[in-house]
């Protein structure tokens, strides 16, 4: 009995002590690492900035983590430039993106995790605290000078959840007012000019895109409850040139074949309210149960699958009117305006360059391999996107089809999907002209490409029936071999009449 007392006298003596030093007490809050894991995928192109956040849809620190990361961002070349004047640390001892996160915040932040537990990185910044000012006062006049530009955040409307009316309710509520003007009385670039001029409170109606809004990126903590309640999704805008480039059409069947992390289906479903059967397919099977939360998040109907797309069998999907290819890229077109890359002391940009041209020659040839099984499907239209802005990864490949499948001109033509869009293809082939690129000098966006593949005219003849009847078999098989995300959304065996998709009317006001 006494030996429990005295246990207990311990236990509250240890909790008092607790709480007159709580560096011994509390540990560094689990946001801190989830946003240093968010740089180094940043880092290794593993996805956008959006993609990756979309992982921790649900998660209670979502905020936390999103603006730990874009601290870091927005602030890197001082970051780095204070880094360069610290002390060396063992990098297999700690973690150096965490190590930036906790600069950002001794400098931009609340300073919260000074109260931490010390762990190896808190003590590294806490003892080369001073240093760390007096550093940032030397590089952040400069630095102001030449990175002081606004930056913007793009939202789509999801119209599963809401129209473009409740959603403007629903703005006016958290206190946004709209920007207005007149897409008849100016030009793109001034609409740029005023996109960059949006207040903290304002937004605009997008100058291509209806179901897009633009704001000021100082705007996204507000815009949080609708993002988390799926009304709107954050989705750059230049990835709608792949959804623009479809055509798209109620009860048409479509197949989103590297469809994760669901962005673009999503955009798909939510232009169509969902009427249409979307093949949602992603052969890395993390990616895809993140898609699969964040589609039926936003209310989106989909069959999905998890399967190496080049070891499909093209007959499970005969009638396939849109055949959407996003394979994996380098991802150098994205996160323009936060571009993260994470160097060490010491010059390595000749092994960088030389890094990043084998790895782009690998993914072309993947990319290759994946258009070339595309071409069995013999969709009515093909897709072909990247979030590269190589050449190699892009119009390149497009060629390179063309030379290797010699009767490929028998059956597809390229044609340009969006003659107003500002921007096009690089090279010096005939097709150039008629493929979409985005880049954040010409459209304020993050790097794109788009390449749209038409079924020839002669190509597009109705099956024998027999064809119909196997055709019809192989469907249905193919629905049983499937996770079908929605019990009442059955297909029926006779592909429905195609309705046209009524435009919404768009005029900036």
């Amino acid at each position: 009995m006494a030996t429990k007392n005295r246990n207990k006298r311990q236990s509250n003596s240890n909790r008092t002590e607790e709480k007159k030093n709580p560096l011994k007490r509390q540990k560094l809050h689990k946001a801190y690492y989830s946003a240093a894991n968010v740089l180094w995928q940043l880092n290794e192109k593993s996805g956008s900035l959006n993609s990756l956040m979309n992982r921790f849809t649900g998660d209670k620190c979502i905020k936390m983590i999103y603006a730990l990361a874009v601290k870091v961002l927005k602030n890197h070349n001082i970051i780095e430039q204070i880094q360069s004047k610290l002390p060396d640390f063992d990098s297999n001892v700690m973690n150096s993106f965490l190590i930036e996160i906790l600069i950002a915040e001794l400098l931009f932040g609340e300073k919260s995790f000074l109260k931490y537990r010390r762990k190896d990185e808190v003590k590294y910044v806490i003892e080369n605290r001073q240093k760390i000012i007096e550093q940032y006062a030397k590089v952040k006049n400069i630095e102001n000078e030449t990175s002081n530009d606004p930056w913007i955040r793009y939202i789509r409307i999801n119209y599963l959840k809401n129209s473009k009316t409740e959603l403007m309710k629903k703005l006016e509520q958290l206190e946004f007012k709209q920007r207005l003007y007149s897409k008849h009385d100016i030009q793109f670039d001034q609409f740029k000019t005023i996109a960059l001029s949006l207040a903290i409170d304002e937004y605009l109606i997008d100058y291509h895109f209806e179901d897009v809004f633009v704001f000021n990126d100082e705007s996204t903590k507000k815009l949080t409850p609708l993002y988390e309640d799926g009304s709107i999704a954050m989705q750059d805008k230049s990835s709608l040139l792949a959804i623009e480039a479809m055509n798209l059409e109620e009860n048409m069947i479509i197949m989103d074949a590297c469809a994760a992390p669901g962005m673009k289906t999503s955009a798909i479903a939510s232009r169509l309210n969902n009427s249409c059967t979307i093949y949602a397919n992603d052969k890395d099977k993390k990616r895809f149960n993140d898609m699969k939360i964040l589609l039926k998040r936003n209310g989106v109907r989909f069959k999905s699958s998890t399967e190496d797309f080049t070891q499909i069998d093209p007959t499970k999907y005969s009638n396939l009117d849109c055949l959407l290819l996003d394979p994996s890229c380098s991802g150098s077109g994205i996160n323009r305006r936060l571009e993260y890359t994470h160097q060490n002391h010491g010059d390595q940009s000749t092994e960088e360059n030389l890094n990043i041209k084998k790895r782009c020659e690998n993914l072309a040839k993947f990319q290759l391999a994946i258009l070339q099984s595309a071409i069995a499907f013999q969709a009515k239209r093909i897709v072909y996107c990247t979030c590269s802005k190589y050449q190699i990864e892009n119009e390149d490949v497009i060629e390179k089809l063309f030379e290797m499948n010699l009767d490929l001109k028998n059956q597809y033509e390229i044609i340009d999907p969006m003659p107003e869009w500002p921007l096009r293809g690089q090279g010096n082939y005939s097709f150039s002209l008629k493929c979409l690129r985005a880049d954040y000098e010409t459209t304020m966006t993050n790097g794109f490409f788009c390449c749209v593949l038409q079924r020839l005219q002669q190509q597009q003849q109705q099956p024998s029936n027999s064809d119909q009847s196997n055709d019809d078999d192989n469907k249905a098989e193919n629905i049983d071999n499937h996770h079908d995300d929605d019990d009442d959304d059955e297909m029926e065996s006779k592909k429905p009449k195609k309705k046209k998709l009524k435009k919404r009317k768009i005029n900036g006001k």
